[in-house]
């Protein structure tokens, strides 16, 4: 073997030696997390590319593949397996803990992007006319008031006190449609009738949600006032009418400049401001980022928004799905196994029913009224908001928020499948 070639071999070998000794001491190893994030990124894009094969190869949509993904690659998940592993004992030694992959804060920034950037998306491909219309506000109040009741009959019936029992109810009316949009987009279907009533109604639900969620705050662990309620109320009325009549000065100016770097970065930081003063009346970031996307739809550079922020959705959105399935508590989930499941099957009928019979009465067909239900029970991330203030307020216990966190991710890997479903019986 020439000289040139040998020395070329034992580089490589000593670069592989390097990235095994780095990886190692990236899983197992402390590394600051300011250098560790470095290693979370790369390793969810990978991930992103992996689904990206699966979906190739098993037919699925990419957002039940993102989930299943980041369940397994999960703390929680890991944790249950490597002790597993370790059960086995095996002739190689392995470390006493699982590896810790995820342990940024940085990652929940980039996964409440990537909803951001998806709802912005879709709201591009709406009309504010439709948002508020008379079947949206029925099938969001159907898809309320059915589940907050069922709820607190629930677990007042098995023995749980008022305070849990309101607070699941609060939970059960959450609606997070991130993983219904992202799967509607995926099959072109976001322009038909079915998909924007859902679509309508869960920004409506959100608006309903918040003010049952003050409302529940303020009677479980609060001084009986009226007050915060109201100023829910207030607030959510100005920010939704008051970003209406600001986005028309703001597409009249951008409007008159071409779709170049600077005009971008506007429509950037426009989604951004409304999404940050949504979260901060604690209204949701992911209907501030639907609203500046709805406002945008009438701008004579819809296209070309649609295309710059492509990258983004690419980049961020896997994030989003990975991070959410990375949330799932397996041992939560054996050791609260039958009220989870209860909760969860409430939840789906609920949603079904109210939003679905509301459906009918709206004169869509039956597959696209069980779609609309269906499409609507996924209680995701803003049903772990409710029941992260339950906790943190001293409301809820530890074994309480579990169970409300484990069924708010249950439906959102139920209801895919079952969407699925239905859309194919077409």
């Amino acid at each position: 073997m020439k000289p040139d070639k040998i020395a070329s071999a034992v580089v490589i070998a000593v670069f592989l030696l390097l990235l095994m000794v780095v990886l190692r001491t990236s899983l197992f190893g402390q590394v600051a997390e300011e250098q560790h994030v470095y290693f979370e990124i790369v390793m969810l894009l990978l991930l992103a590319v992996v689904g990206e094969l699966a979906v190739a190869y098993l037919k699925l949509p990419s957002v039940m593949i993102l989930l299943v993904l980041g369940v397994l690659m999960g703390q929680s998940f890991l944790a249950v397996a490597w002790g597993a592993l370790v059960s086995l004992h095996l002739p190689f030694s392995l470390p006493a803990a699982p590896p810790d992959i995820f342990r940024s804060d940085v990652l929940s920034v980039f996964a409440q992007l990537g909803a951001v950037i998806l709802l912005f998306k879709v709201g591009l491909h709406n009309r504010i006319e439709g948002i508020f219309s008379k079947d949206n506000l029925v099938v969001a109040a159907c898809g309320v008031i059915l589940p907050f009741a069922a709820g607190y009959l629930y677990a007042s019936m098995s023995g749980g006190d008022f305070a849990y029992s309101m607070f699941l109810g609060a939970a059960l009316t959450a609606t997070s449609v991130g993983v219904t949009v992202a799967l509607l987009k995926e099959a072109g279907l976001l322009a038909e009738r079915f998909a924007q009533i859902i679509i309508g109604a869960a920004v409506i639900d959100d608006v309903l949600g918040l003010l049952v969620l003050s409302f529940v705050i303020n009677l479980t662990g609060g001084d009986g006032s009226l007050a915060p309620l109201a100023l829910t109320l207030v607030s959510a009325s100005v920010f939704i009418f008051g970003s209406i009549m600001a986005g028309d000065y703001f597409i009249r100016y951008l409007d008159r400049e071409e779709m170049g770097q600077r005009a971008f970065l506007l429509v950037l930081a426009f989604m951004l401001t409304y999404a940050y003063v949504a979260e901060f009346i604690k209204l949701s970031a992911i209907v501030g980022a639907f609203l500046a996307g709805v406002m945008l739809n009438r701008s004579r550079h819809l296209k070309g928004i649609e295309e710059k922020t492509y990258g983004l959705e690419m980049l961020f959105m896997p994030i989003f799905f990975i991070t959410l399935g990375m949330m799932m508590d397996v041992e939560a989930l054996l050791a609260f196994a039958v009220p989870i499941l209860a909760i969860t099957v409430i939840a789906v009928l609920t949603k079904i029913i109210a939003c679905g019979g509301a459906s009918l009465w709206a004169k869509l067909k039956l597959r696209e009224a069980l779609a609309v239900g269906v499409g609507m029970s996924p209680r995701g991330e803003v049903a772990l908001i409710v029941a992260a203030l339950g906790l943190t307020n001293g409301i809820l216990d530890a074994a309480q928020y579990s169970i409300i966190a484990a069924m708010a991710l249950l439906t959102t890997f139920i209801a895919p499948p079952l969407l699925q479903r239905i859309l194919k019986s077409g």
